[in-house]
C-alpha cells in the first residue's frame, strides 16, 4: 500500500505532460506518412506503369487514413480531459505514459496492415492494438475523473462515460475478429470507429438540466 500511495503524490504542472503528449502526438502522425513511398518506375514517362503502382499502394494509403484519424481524434480528446484535471501527480504521469506508449507503438501495425492488407493477422493485429491503446486512455480519463477533477467541473461531466467508451474497444476487437472472415470489413470498421468520439463528448446530464432551467 506504501507503494500504491506514493503513486497518488505530487501536483506537478500539466503544461509539461501536454508539451510532452503533443510531441509523441507529432512524432507519429510523422512516422505514419514516412511508410508512404514514391513508387519505382521502370518507364518513368509510362502514365499506365504508374497508375498501375498507385493502385497497388492504395491498401497503405487507407491504413495511413484511418491510422490518422485515430491519433488525430485521440489528441483531440486527449486534450479535452487534460483540461479537467487540477494538477498531475504521479500516477497520471505514468498512466499518460502508458497511453502514449501504445500510442507511438500506432505506426508498426499501421505499416503491417498497409503492407499486408490480405493477410487476417496482420488487419487483425492493428485492431487489438488500437484496443490497448483505447483502453489505456479509458483508464487515464477515469483516473481523472475520479482523482483529479477540478471542483468546478464537478456534475458537468456524464456519469456514463467511461461505460459509453467501451464502445471503442469493442468495436475495434470485432473489427479484429472480422478479419479472419473478411478484411474488408474490418477496414471498415477501423474506418468508422473513430466517429463515435471524432469531438469530446458533451456534458453530463446534470449540466444539461441546468441549462434548461436557466433558460426557461
Amino acid at each position: 500500500m506504501g507503494l500504491l500511495s506514493r503513486f497518488s503524490r505530487g501536483q506537478l504542472r500539466l503544461n509539461r505532460i501536454e508539451a510532452f503528449s503533443d510531441g509523441v502526438f507529432a512524432i507519429v502522425v510523422t512516422l505514419l506518412v514516412l511508410e508512404l513511398k514514391v513508387p519505382e518506375l521502370h518507364n518513368h514517362q509510362s502514365v499506365s506503369e504508374l497508375y498501375r503502382r498507385l493502385l497497388e499502394l492504395s491498401p497503405k494509403f487507407l491504413s495511413w487514413l484511418i491510422s490518422f484519424i485515430i491519433v488525430c481524434k485521440f489528441w483531440l480528446n486527449h486534450h479535452h480531459i487534460l483540461a479537467l484535471a487540477r494538477h498531475a501527480d504521479y500516477a497520471l504521469v505514468w498512466l499518460n505514459s502508458l497511453f502514449l506508449m501504445f500510442q507511438s507503438f500506432v505506426p508498426f501495425p499501421t505499416a503491417l496492415m498497409g503492407e499486408y492488407p490480405e493477410n487476417p493477422l496482420a488487419v487483425s493485429f492493428f485492431g487489438c492494438v488500437l484496443a490497448f491503446n483505447t483502453l489505456f486512455f479509458m483508464l487515464l480519463h477515469a483516473y481523472i475523473l475520479r482523482r483529479l477533477l477540478k471542483p468546478e467541473m464537478e456534475g458537468t461531466q456524464d456519469p456514463r462515460i467511461i461505460t459509453k467508451s467501451f464502445i471503442g474497444p469493442v468495436v475495434y476487437l470485432a473489427g479484429a475478429g472480422m478479419a479472419w472472415l473478411n478484411v474488408h470489413a474490418a477496414f471498415l470498421a477501423y474506418l468508422l470507429t473513430p466517429l463515435f468520439f471524432i469531438t469530446p463528448p458533451g456534458p453530463g446530464p446534470a449540466l444539461e438540466v441546468t441549462r434548461e432551467v436557466s433558460e426557461a
